[in-house]
């Protein structure tokens, strides 16, 4: 019992999914939220627990994204699909 609550709970897990009506609330491309998605699930997650988007709040990414992205490898177009998916997510 205590395995399945701890599997369920705390940070990682599946990332929530990206709809068309995030899409049109964020004024981007559902398939750049999806790519950011898939970008924080390998990039993140590669490291340490992949963090789900409500950890922070939307003003709170940009600053985190920057602070890991050195060590994390990421280009500018990464950075920046996978800020546009954390951003929008966290103000769902």
């Amino acid at each position: 019992m205590l395995v399945a609550s701890l599997a369920g709970g705390g940070c990682g897990g599946a990332l929530p999914v990206a709809t068309a009506g995030d899409a049109a609330r964020a004024g981007v491309q559902l398939a750049e939220l999806q790519q950011g998605r898939s970008l924080v699930a390998a990039k993140c997650g590669s490291c340490h627990a992949t963090p789900q988007p409500t950890e922070h709040r939307a003003g709170e990414w940009p600053r985190m994204l920057d602070e890991m992205a050195r060590r994390s490898n990421l280009d500018g177009s990464q950075r920046q699909v996978m800020r546009e998916y954390l951003v929008t997510m966290a103000s769902r």
